[in-house]
Protein backbone atom coordinates (compact mmCIF):
# COMPACT_ATOMS: atom_id res chain seq x y z
CA UNK A 1 0.00 0.00 0.00
CA UNK A 2 1.20 3.26 -0.98
CA UNK A 3 2.02 6.10 1.45
CA UNK A 4 -0.47 8.37 -0.38
CA UNK A 5 -3.54 5.77 -0.21
CA UNK A 6 -2.48 5.28 3.89
CA UNK A 7 -3.08 8.64 4.68
CA UNK A 8 -6.05 8.34 3.16
CA UNK A 9 -7.79 5.14 4.33
CA UNK A 10 -6.92 6.10 7.99
CA UNK A 11 -8.51 9.46 7.96
CA UNK A 12 -11.02 7.92 6.13
CA UNK A 13 -12.48 5.19 8.39
CA UNK A 14 -12.39 7.82 11.32
CA UNK A 15 -14.67 10.09 8.98
CA UNK A 16 -17.07 6.78 8.40
CA UNK A 17 -16.31 6.98 4.56
CA UNK A 18 -18.57 3.97 3.52
CA UNK A 19 -17.40 4.48 0.00
CA UNK A 20 -14.13 2.69 1.59
CA UNK A 21 -16.20 -0.72 0.74
CA UNK A 22 -17.84 -1.94 -2.09
CA UNK A 23 -21.69 -2.04 -2.25
CA UNK A 24 -24.35 0.24 -3.51
CA UNK A 25 -25.98 3.47 -1.50
CA UNK A 26 -28.23 0.62 0.19
CA UNK A 27 -24.76 -1.37 1.20
CA UNK A 28 -23.12 1.91 2.09
CA UNK A 29 -25.94 2.95 3.87
CA UNK A 30 -26.21 -0.18 6.21
CA UNK A 31 -22.46 0.75 6.71
CA UNK A 32 -22.02 3.80 8.08
CA UNK A 33 -25.14 2.41 10.60
CA UNK A 34 -22.08 -0.41 11.72
CA UNK A 35 -19.49 1.81 12.12
CA UNK A 36 -20.18 2.45 16.05
CA UNK A 37 -17.28 0.30 17.49
CA UNK A 38 -15.07 3.58 16.59
CA UNK A 39 -16.67 5.46 19.33
CA UNK A 40 -16.42 1.99 21.74
CA UNK A 41 -13.26 3.03 23.71
CA UNK A 42 -14.65 6.46 24.59
CA UNK A 43 -18.08 4.90 25.69
CA UNK A 44 -16.55 2.30 27.64
CA UNK A 45 -14.16 5.57 29.58
CA UNK A 46 -17.72 7.01 29.90
CA UNK A 47 -19.60 3.92 31.45
CA UNK A 48 -16.86 1.81 33.21
CA UNK A 49 -18.05 3.46 36.94
CA UNK A 50 -21.57 3.28 36.47
CA UNK A 51 -21.32 -0.60 35.31
CA UNK A 52 -19.05 -1.51 37.87
CA UNK A 53 -21.75 0.20 40.25
CA UNK A 54 -24.39 -2.16 38.59
CA UNK A 55 -22.43 -5.22 38.81
CA UNK A 56 -21.90 -4.72 42.54
CA UNK A 57 -25.60 -4.01 42.88
CA UNK A 58 -26.24 -7.49 41.28
CA UNK A 59 -23.60 -9.06 42.92
CA UNK A 60 -25.62 -7.88 46.62
CA UNK A 61 -28.48 -9.79 45.91
CA UNK A 62 -26.36 -12.55 46.59
CA UNK A 63 -25.80 -14.58 43.39
CA UNK A 64 -22.39 -16.66 43.53
CA UNK A 65 -22.13 -17.07 39.69
CA UNK A 66 -23.18 -16.31 35.96
CA UNK A 67 -24.20 -18.29 33.05
CA UNK A 68 -23.80 -16.28 30.24
CA UNK A 69 -26.30 -17.80 27.01
CA UNK A 70 -24.72 -16.28 23.66
CA UNK A 71 -23.53 -16.96 20.56
CA UNK A 72 -20.50 -15.87 18.63
CA UNK A 73 -19.75 -11.88 18.57
CA UNK A 74 -22.33 -12.08 22.01
CA UNK A 75 -20.38 -14.50 23.98
CA UNK A 76 -16.69 -14.67 22.19
CA UNK A 77 -15.21 -11.22 23.84
CA UNK A 78 -16.58 -12.26 27.27
CA UNK A 79 -15.49 -15.40 27.23
CA UNK A 80 -12.21 -13.65 26.57
CA UNK A 81 -12.57 -11.82 30.08
CA UNK A 82 -13.48 -14.51 31.98
CA UNK A 83 -10.72 -17.25 31.01
CA UNK A 84 -7.67 -14.16 30.81
CA UNK A 85 -8.79 -12.37 34.24
CA UNK A 86 -11.63 -15.01 35.60
CA UNK A 87 -13.52 -13.44 38.74
CA UNK A 88 -11.88 -10.84 40.93
CA UNK A 89 -12.48 -10.09 44.54
CA UNK A 90 -16.52 -10.80 44.89
CA UNK A 91 -16.98 -10.94 41.50
CA UNK A 92 -19.06 -13.95 39.80
CA UNK A 93 -17.71 -16.88 38.11
CA UNK A 94 -18.87 -17.02 34.49
CA UNK A 95 -19.62 -19.96 32.19
CA UNK A 96 -20.37 -19.67 28.73
CA UNK A 97 -22.90 -21.79 27.18
CA UNK A 98 -22.82 -21.77 23.59
CA UNK A 99 -24.07 -25.64 22.65
CA UNK A 100 -27.73 -26.65 21.56
CA UNK A 101 -26.47 -30.15 22.26
CA UNK A 102 -28.70 -31.81 25.37
CA UNK A 103 -26.36 -33.31 26.94
CA UNK A 104 -23.80 -30.10 26.56
CA UNK A 105 -26.69 -28.17 28.57
CA UNK A 106 -27.01 -31.19 30.80
CA UNK A 107 -23.35 -30.80 32.11
CA UNK A 108 -23.21 -26.78 32.39
CA UNK A 109 -26.84 -27.00 34.56
CA UNK A 110 -27.58 -29.96 35.92
CA UNK A 111 -25.14 -30.36 38.54
CA UNK A 112 -25.52 -26.85 39.79
CA UNK A 113 -28.13 -24.91 42.59
CA UNK A 114 -30.07 -22.88 40.67
CA UNK A 115 -30.92 -20.60 43.64
CA UNK A 116 -27.37 -18.73 43.21
CA UNK A 117 -27.17 -18.39 39.19
CA UNK A 118 -27.58 -15.29 37.47
CA UNK A 119 -28.22 -16.03 33.88
CA UNK A 120 -27.25 -13.45 31.65
CA UNK A 121 -29.24 -13.74 28.02
CA UNK A 122 -27.45 -12.12 25.31
CA UNK A 123 -28.30 -11.36 21.72
CA UNK A 124 -27.69 -8.46 19.25
CA UNK A 125 -31.14 -9.35 17.63
CA UNK A 126 -32.65 -10.78 20.54
CA UNK A 127 -34.23 -13.02 18.01
CA UNK A 128 -30.84 -16.12 18.01
CA UNK A 129 -32.92 -19.46 18.16
CA UNK A 130 -30.57 -20.89 20.49
CA UNK A 131 -30.49 -17.78 22.65
CA UNK A 132 -34.02 -17.89 22.56
CA UNK A 133 -34.93 -21.59 23.08
CA UNK A 134 -32.25 -21.53 25.90
CA UNK A 135 -34.13 -18.58 27.58
CA UNK A 136 -37.55 -20.39 27.30
CA UNK A 137 -36.05 -23.50 29.04
CA UNK A 138 -34.56 -21.45 31.94
CA UNK A 139 -37.36 -19.85 32.47
CA UNK A 140 -39.64 -22.94 32.13
CA UNK A 141 -36.64 -24.38 34.72
CA UNK A 142 -36.78 -22.30 37.32
CA UNK A 143 -40.55 -22.17 37.63
CA UNK A 144 -40.56 -26.13 38.30
CA UNK A 145 -38.18 -25.32 40.79
CA UNK A 146 -40.84 -22.99 42.58
CA UNK A 147 -39.30 -19.60 41.58
CA UNK A 148 -42.17 -17.21 41.95
CA UNK A 149 -40.31 -14.45 39.95
CA UNK A 150 -37.67 -16.47 37.70
CA UNK A 151 -37.29 -13.40 35.50
CA UNK A 152 -35.67 -11.86 38.95
CA UNK A 153 -32.66 -14.34 38.32
CA UNK A 154 -31.97 -13.28 34.87
CA UNK A 155 -30.75 -10.31 32.92
CA UNK A 156 -30.48 -9.61 29.13
CA UNK A 157 -28.14 -8.11 26.56
CA UNK A 158 -29.61 -6.80 23.40
CA UNK A 159 -30.06 -3.85 21.07
CA UNK A 160 -33.22 -1.85 21.73
CA UNK A 161 -36.54 -2.49 20.71
CA UNK A 162 -35.66 -6.38 20.13
CA UNK A 163 -37.86 -9.31 21.08
CA UNK A 164 -35.66 -10.14 23.78
CA UNK A 165 -35.73 -6.71 24.97
CA UNK A 166 -39.42 -7.08 24.93
CA UNK A 167 -39.39 -10.47 26.59
CA UNK A 168 -36.88 -9.13 29.54
CA UNK A 169 -40.25 -6.19 30.21
CA UNK A 170 -43.03 -9.27 29.80
CA UNK A 171 -41.00 -11.18 32.14
CA UNK A 172 -39.83 -8.76 34.56
CA UNK A 173 -36.21 -9.54 34.53
CA UNK A 174 -33.60 -8.01 36.96
CA UNK A 175 -32.21 -6.09 34.16
CA UNK A 176 -31.88 -5.16 30.14
CA UNK A 177 -28.89 -3.62 29.11
CA UNK A 178 -29.36 -2.09 25.83
CA UNK A 179 -26.22 -2.33 23.19
CA UNK A 180 -25.22 0.36 20.73
CA UNK A 181 -27.49 -0.51 17.53
CA UNK A 182 -24.76 0.33 15.27
CA UNK A 183 -22.29 -1.45 16.19
CA UNK A 184 -22.40 -5.38 14.75
CA UNK A 185 -21.67 -8.20 16.90
CA UNK A 186 -18.33 -9.35 15.86
CA UNK A 187 -17.41 -5.78 16.62
CA UNK A 188 -18.82 -5.31 19.74
CA UNK A 189 -16.45 -6.44 22.32
CA UNK A 190 -15.96 -2.83 24.14
CA UNK A 191 -19.56 -2.78 24.45
CA UNK A 192 -21.85 -4.00 27.36
CA UNK A 193 -22.43 -7.26 25.48
CA UNK A 194 -18.74 -8.17 27.40
CA UNK A 195 -18.25 -5.37 29.64
CA UNK A 196 -21.20 -6.22 31.78
CA UNK A 197 -20.45 -9.73 32.10
CA UNK A 198 -16.83 -8.07 32.69
CA UNK A 199 -18.10 -6.11 35.26
CA UNK A 200 -19.89 -9.16 36.87
CA UNK A 201 -16.49 -10.93 37.19
CA UNK A 202 -14.90 -7.40 38.72
CA UNK A 203 -12.95 -7.21 35.93
CA UNK A 204 -11.06 -3.81 35.91
CA UNK A 205 -12.85 -2.11 32.93
CA UNK A 206 -10.86 1.20 33.95
CA UNK A 207 -7.85 0.09 32.98
CA UNK A 208 -9.13 -1.67 29.99
CA UNK A 209 -10.63 1.31 28.95
CA UNK A 210 -7.38 2.80 29.00
CA UNK A 211 -5.75 0.93 26.98
CA UNK A 212 -8.51 0.92 24.44
CA UNK A 213 -8.26 4.47 24.43
CA UNK A 214 -4.50 4.68 24.05
CA UNK A 215 -4.89 2.29 20.76
CA UNK A 216 -7.53 4.21 19.40
CA UNK A 217 -5.46 7.44 19.77
CA UNK A 218 -2.83 5.82 18.21
CA UNK A 219 -5.01 4.38 15.10
CA UNK A 220 -5.98 7.76 14.04
CA UNK A 221 -1.88 8.55 12.63
CA UNK A 222 -2.44 8.65 9.05
CA UNK A 223 1.44 6.90 9.12
CA UNK A 224 1.49 2.98 8.49
CA UNK A 225 4.59 2.59 11.13
CA UNK A 226 2.74 4.83 13.75
CA UNK A 227 -0.89 3.38 13.54
CA UNK A 228 -0.89 -0.11 14.78
CA UNK A 229 -4.40 -1.14 13.12
CA UNK A 230 -3.64 0.38 9.97
CA UNK A 231 -0.71 -1.25 9.73
CA UNK A 232 -1.99 -5.23 10.81
CA UNK A 233 -4.71 -4.40 8.69
CA UNK A 234 -2.70 -3.55 5.61
CA UNK A 235 -0.53 -6.54 6.03
CA UNK A 236 -3.16 -8.75 6.51
CA UNK A 237 -4.51 -7.22 3.17
CA UNK A 238 -1.34 -7.64 1.76
CA UNK A 239 -1.18 -11.23 2.62
CA UNK A 240 -4.03 -12.43 1.31
CA UNK A 241 -3.71 -10.26 -1.77
CA UNK A 242 -0.56 -12.30 -2.30
CA UNK A 243 -2.52 -15.54 -1.98
CA UNK A 244 -1.64 -16.09 1.69
CA UNK A 245 -5.11 -17.01 2.93
CA UNK A 246 -4.29 -18.79 5.71
CA UNK A 247 -3.70 -17.10 8.85
CA UNK A 248 -1.42 -19.00 11.73
CA UNK A 249 -2.08 -17.66 15.17
CA UNK A 250 0.10 -18.71 17.52
CA UNK A 251 -1.28 -17.72 20.93
CA UNK A 252 0.24 -18.04 24.28
CA UNK A 253 -1.69 -20.53 26.40
CA UNK A 254 -2.47 -17.63 29.01
CA UNK A 255 -4.34 -16.12 25.86
CA UNK A 256 -5.64 -18.57 24.23
CA UNK A 257 -9.37 -17.07 24.23
CA UNK A 258 -8.53 -14.30 22.70
CA UNK A 259 -7.47 -16.25 19.47
CA UNK A 260 -10.81 -17.68 19.59
CA UNK A 261 -12.20 -14.35 19.12
CA UNK A 262 -9.89 -13.07 16.32
CA UNK A 263 -10.98 -16.37 14.41
CA UNK A 264 -14.23 -15.39 14.30
CA UNK A 265 -13.57 -11.78 13.58
CA UNK A 266 -11.34 -12.22 10.89
CA UNK A 267 -13.67 -15.26 9.21
CA UNK A 268 -16.88 -13.58 9.65
CA UNK A 269 -15.60 -10.74 8.49
CA UNK A 270 -13.34 -11.89 5.39
CA UNK A 271 -14.99 -14.99 4.48
CA UNK A 272 -17.06 -13.94 1.44
CA UNK A 273 -17.50 -13.27 -2.31
CA UNK A 274 -15.09 -16.09 -2.87
CA UNK A 275 -12.50 -14.18 -0.62
CA UNK A 276 -11.44 -14.98 2.93
CA UNK A 277 -8.62 -15.46 5.18
CA UNK A 278 -8.59 -18.79 6.99
CA UNK A 279 -7.85 -18.21 10.53
CA UNK A 280 -5.15 -21.80 11.94
CA UNK A 281 -4.41 -22.34 15.55
CA UNK A 282 -1.20 -22.79 16.51
CA UNK A 283 -0.63 -26.36 14.75
CA UNK A 284 1.30 -27.05 11.55
CA UNK A 285 -0.11 -25.31 8.86
CA UNK A 286 0.31 -28.36 6.54
CA UNK A 287 -0.01 -25.60 3.66
CA UNK A 288 2.81 -24.82 1.37
CA UNK A 289 4.66 -21.59 3.46
CA UNK A 290 3.45 -19.38 -0.02
CA UNK A 291 -0.26 -20.02 1.71
CA UNK A 292 0.66 -18.97 5.47
CA UNK A 293 1.32 -15.91 7.12
CA UNK A 294 1.61 -15.74 10.87
CA UNK A 295 0.65 -13.89 14.02
CA UNK A 296 2.09 -14.47 17.36
CA UNK A 297 0.63 -12.94 20.65
CA UNK A 298 1.69 -13.78 23.88
CA UNK A 299 2.93 -12.21 27.12
CA UNK A 300 5.98 -9.89 26.86
CA UNK A 301 6.98 -11.84 30.37
CA UNK A 302 6.83 -15.51 29.32
CA UNK A 303 10.17 -16.22 27.88
CA UNK A 304 9.63 -19.71 27.05
CA UNK A 305 6.45 -18.91 24.78
CA UNK A 306 8.95 -16.39 22.88
CA UNK A 307 11.18 -18.96 22.80
CA UNK A 308 9.47 -20.92 20.43
CA UNK A 309 9.44 -17.93 17.76
CA UNK A 310 12.96 -16.65 17.57
CA UNK A 311 13.09 -13.30 15.73
CA UNK A 312 16.27 -14.88 13.47
CA UNK A 313 13.57 -17.72 12.34
CA UNK A 314 13.41 -17.20 8.75
CA UNK A 315 10.98 -19.82 7.38
CA UNK A 316 9.69 -18.08 4.82
CA UNK A 317 6.58 -16.98 6.30
CA UNK A 318 5.59 -13.65 7.06
CA UNK A 319 5.06 -12.86 10.46
CA UNK A 320 4.05 -10.08 13.01
CA UNK A 321 4.76 -10.39 16.46
CA UNK A 322 2.41 -8.63 19.22
CA UNK A 323 3.63 -8.47 23.40
CA UNK A 324 1.33 -7.68 25.36
CA UNK A 325 2.74 -5.73 28.62
CA UNK A 326 0.08 -6.75 30.93
CA UNK A 327 -3.58 -8.52 30.44
CA UNK A 328 -5.31 -5.22 30.16
CA UNK A 329 -3.60 -4.68 26.99
CA UNK A 330 -6.79 -6.64 25.50
CA UNK A 331 -8.80 -3.72 25.31
CA UNK A 332 -6.21 -2.13 23.12
CA UNK A 333 -6.31 -5.47 21.12
CA UNK A 334 -10.00 -5.55 20.97
CA UNK A 335 -9.72 -2.02 18.73
CA UNK A 336 -6.57 -2.92 17.20
CA UNK A 337 -8.16 -5.94 15.82
CA UNK A 338 -11.52 -4.65 14.71
CA UNK A 339 -9.55 -1.29 13.02
CA UNK A 340 -7.04 -3.93 11.16
CA UNK A 341 -9.88 -6.00 9.94
CA UNK A 342 -11.96 -2.61 8.41
CA UNK A 343 -8.70 -1.29 6.70
CA UNK A 344 -8.35 -4.89 5.49
CA UNK A 345 -11.49 -5.51 4.13
CA UNK A 346 -11.03 -2.11 2.34
CA UNK A 347 -8.03 -2.76 0.96
CA UNK A 348 -9.67 -6.54 -0.47
CA UNK A 349 -13.07 -4.35 -1.15
CA UNK A 350 -15.29 -6.75 0.54
CA UNK A 351 -17.53 -5.44 2.89
CA UNK A 352 -16.66 -6.59 6.68
CA UNK A 353 -19.51 -5.63 8.04
CA UNK A 354 -22.28 -8.27 6.62
CA UNK A 355 -22.88 -11.98 6.86
CA UNK A 356 -25.14 -12.52 3.76
CA UNK A 357 -24.43 -16.41 4.34
CA UNK A 358 -25.31 -16.86 7.64
CA UNK A 359 -28.99 -16.68 6.88
CA UNK A 360 -28.65 -19.59 4.70
CA UNK A 361 -27.93 -21.96 7.52
CA UNK A 362 -30.63 -20.43 9.66
CA UNK A 363 -33.37 -20.75 7.30
CA UNK A 364 -33.10 -24.30 6.46
CA UNK A 365 -32.74 -25.17 10.07
CA UNK A 366 -35.97 -23.41 10.29
CA UNK A 367 -38.11 -25.64 7.57
CA UNK A 368 -36.02 -28.45 8.88
CA UNK A 369 -37.78 -28.02 12.48
CA UNK A 370 -41.11 -27.20 10.62
CA UNK A 371 -41.20 -30.60 9.21
CA UNK A 372 -40.17 -29.90 5.83
CA UNK A 373 -37.01 -31.26 4.04
CA UNK A 374 -33.73 -30.02 3.32
CA UNK A 375 -33.62 -28.84 -0.02
CA UNK A 376 -30.82 -30.24 -2.18
CA UNK A 377 -29.25 -31.74 0.48
CA UNK A 378 -28.28 -34.79 -1.06
CA UNK A 379 -26.16 -37.32 -0.03
CA UNK A 380 -23.08 -36.93 2.14
CA UNK A 381 -20.06 -38.88 1.19
CA UNK A 382 -18.98 -42.25 2.48
CA UNK A 383 -15.51 -41.97 4.67
CA UNK A 384 -13.90 -43.42 1.73
CA UNK A 385 -15.25 -41.45 -0.86
CA UNK A 386 -14.25 -38.20 1.71
CA UNK A 387 -10.43 -39.68 1.80
CA UNK A 388 -10.33 -39.83 -1.57
CA UNK A 389 -11.45 -36.27 -2.26
CA UNK A 390 -8.78 -34.79 0.42
CA UNK A 391 -6.87 -36.94 -1.47
CA UNK A 392 -7.24 -35.02 -4.97
CA UNK A 393 -8.23 -31.69 -2.85
CA UNK A 394 -6.20 -28.75 -5.01
CA UNK A 395 -4.34 -25.81 -4.00
CA UNK A 396 -6.30 -23.87 -1.46
CA UNK A 397 -8.31 -26.62 -0.14
CA UNK A 398 -8.66 -27.03 3.90
CA UNK A 399 -10.64 -29.33 6.04
CA UNK A 400 -13.11 -28.02 8.71
CA UNK A 401 -14.49 -30.66 11.69
CA UNK A 402 -17.49 -29.67 12.63
CA UNK A 403 -18.42 -30.93 15.90
CA UNK A 404 -22.30 -31.22 17.25
CA UNK A 405 -20.90 -32.97 20.70
CA UNK A 406 -21.15 -32.14 24.29
CA UNK A 407 -17.52 -30.86 25.71
CA UNK A 408 -15.99 -34.14 26.07
CA UNK A 409 -12.51 -34.62 26.02
CA UNK A 410 -11.81 -38.27 24.86
CA UNK A 411 -13.90 -37.48 22.00
CA UNK A 412 -12.07 -33.86 21.03
CA UNK A 413 -8.71 -36.02 21.83
CA UNK A 414 -9.44 -38.25 19.19
CA UNK A 415 -10.47 -35.32 16.88
CA UNK A 416 -7.42 -33.36 17.70
CA UNK A 417 -5.11 -36.60 16.73
CA UNK A 418 -7.47 -36.90 13.32
CA UNK A 419 -6.95 -33.14 12.37
CA UNK A 420 -2.68 -33.84 13.06
CA UNK A 421 -3.06 -37.06 10.88
CA UNK A 422 -4.92 -35.75 8.20
CA UNK A 423 -2.66 -32.73 8.09
CA UNK A 424 0.48 -34.80 7.85
CA UNK A 425 -1.30 -37.23 5.24
CA UNK A 426 -3.07 -34.76 2.97
CA UNK A 427 -0.30 -32.10 3.53
CA UNK A 428 -3.56 -29.46 4.09
CA UNK A 429 -5.00 -27.28 6.60
CA UNK A 430 -7.19 -28.76 9.22
CA UNK A 431 -8.97 -26.41 11.75
CA UNK A 432 -11.82 -27.99 14.36
CA UNK A 433 -14.84 -26.13 14.41
CA UNK A 434 -17.75 -26.90 17.62
CA UNK A 435 -20.84 -26.57 16.80
CA UNK A 436 -23.43 -24.75 16.82
CA UNK A 437 -21.07 -22.03 17.80
CA UNK A 438 -19.02 -21.84 14.73
CA UNK A 439 -22.17 -21.16 12.49
CA UNK A 440 -22.22 -17.59 13.91
CA UNK A 441 -18.33 -16.97 12.97
CA UNK A 442 -16.33 -19.12 11.03
CA UNK A 443 -20.10 -20.52 9.43
CA UNK A 444 -19.41 -17.45 7.04
CA UNK A 445 -16.13 -18.14 5.66
CA UNK A 446 -17.27 -22.05 5.10
CA UNK A 447 -20.00 -20.84 3.24
CA UNK A 448 -18.75 -17.11 1.28
CA UNK A 449 -15.48 -17.97 0.99
CA UNK A 450 -12.87 -20.16 -0.72
CA UNK A 451 -14.90 -23.07 -2.63
CA UNK A 452 -12.49 -25.21 -2.15
CA UNK A 453 -13.06 -26.24 1.83
CA UNK A 454 -13.91 -29.96 2.56
CA UNK A 455 -16.33 -30.59 5.64
CA UNK A 456 -16.28 -33.19 8.39
CA UNK A 457 -19.78 -33.31 10.53
CA UNK A 458 -19.11 -35.60 13.29
CA UNK A 459 -22.62 -35.79 15.68
CA UNK A 460 -23.32 -37.69 18.78
CA UNK A 461 -27.17 -38.67 19.36
CA UNK A 462 -28.30 -37.51 22.73
CA UNK A 463 -28.58 -39.84 25.93
CA UNK A 464 -31.44 -38.12 26.96
CA UNK A 465 -33.57 -34.85 25.38
CA UNK A 466 -34.82 -31.56 26.68
CA UNK A 467 -38.13 -30.22 25.92
CA UNK A 468 -38.66 -26.84 25.21
CA UNK A 469 -42.20 -25.06 26.42
CA UNK A 470 -44.06 -23.88 23.62
CA UNK A 471 -42.15 -25.69 21.36
CA UNK A 472 -42.89 -28.85 18.98
CA UNK A 473 -39.20 -30.05 19.29
CA UNK A 474 -36.50 -30.60 22.09
CA UNK A 475 -32.76 -29.24 21.86
CA UNK A 476 -32.24 -32.45 20.88
CA UNK A 477 -34.06 -31.87 17.62
CA UNK A 478 -32.86 -28.66 16.89
CA UNK A 479 -28.96 -29.51 17.17
CA UNK A 480 -29.78 -31.98 14.83
CA UNK A 481 -31.41 -29.64 12.48
CA UNK A 482 -28.70 -27.37 13.29
CA UNK A 483 -26.52 -29.74 11.64
CA UNK A 484 -28.29 -30.88 8.73
CA UNK A 485 -29.28 -27.59 8.03
CA UNK A 486 -25.41 -26.47 7.67
CA UNK A 487 -24.84 -30.12 5.45
CA UNK A 488 -27.87 -29.43 3.22
CA UNK A 489 -26.18 -25.91 2.74
CA UNK A 490 -22.42 -26.73 2.22
CA UNK A 491 -23.93 -29.82 -0.20
CA UNK A 492 -26.05 -27.83 -2.00
CA UNK A 493 -22.83 -25.25 -2.92
CA UNK A 494 -20.78 -27.96 -4.10
CA UNK A 495 -18.65 -28.37 -0.81
CA UNK A 496 -17.18 -32.14 -0.18
CA UNK A 497 -19.40 -33.32 2.73
CA UNK A 498 -19.18 -36.68 5.21
CA UNK A 499 -20.92 -36.61 8.21
CA UNK A 500 -20.54 -39.55 10.90
CA UNK A 501 -23.27 -39.89 13.58
CA UNK A 502 -22.27 -42.06 16.97
CA UNK A 503 -25.14 -43.15 19.38
CA UNK A 504 -23.85 -44.45 22.90
CA UNK A 505 -21.88 -43.78 25.84
CA UNK A 506 -18.84 -41.75 25.48
CA UNK A 507 -16.60 -45.17 25.29
CA UNK A 508 -18.75 -46.73 23.05
CA UNK A 509 -18.62 -43.35 20.92
CA UNK A 510 -15.29 -43.01 21.19
CA UNK A 511 -14.46 -46.50 19.64
CA UNK A 512 -17.57 -45.81 16.65
CA UNK A 513 -15.46 -42.31 16.36
CA UNK A 514 -12.13 -43.90 15.68
CA UNK A 515 -13.72 -46.59 13.78
CA UNK A 516 -15.43 -44.31 11.05
CA UNK A 517 -12.41 -41.64 10.52
CA UNK A 518 -9.99 -44.47 9.88
CA UNK A 519 -11.35 -45.07 5.92
CA UNK A 520 -10.49 -41.23 5.43
CA UNK A 521 -6.54 -41.64 6.51
CA UNK A 522 -6.70 -44.49 3.98
CA UNK A 523 -6.92 -43.07 1.05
Amino acid sequence: MSQESSVSLAGRLWERDATLWPGDDGVRSAIRDRLGWLDSPRWLADNQTALADWARDIRARGFSQAVLIGMGGSSLAAEVLAEVFGPAGDGLSLTILDNTHPDAITEALGNRAWSRILFVFSSKSGSTIEVQTLCTWVLDNLEEQGVAEPGGQCVAITDPGSPLMHLAVQRHFLDCLEGPPDVGGRFSALTPFAMAPGALLGTDLAAIAHSALQMAEQCKADEVSINPGLALGSWLAEQSLAGRDCLQLCIDEQYQAFGSWVEQLIAESTGKAGKGILPLNDADASAPRSRVARVILGASTNETFWQRYPQTDDDGVPTRRIPLEKEADLGGEFFRWCFAVAVAGAVMQLNPFDEPDVAATKAVTRELLDGESAPGSGTPLTPEAFGLSLASAGQGSYLAILTYLPDEPALFDVLEEFGQAARKHFAIPVTLNPGPRYLHSTGQLHKGGSPHGLFLFVRSVPEHDLDILDEDFGFAHLNHAQAEGDRAVLTDRGRSVCSIELVGPTMSCVAQLRGALAPILSA
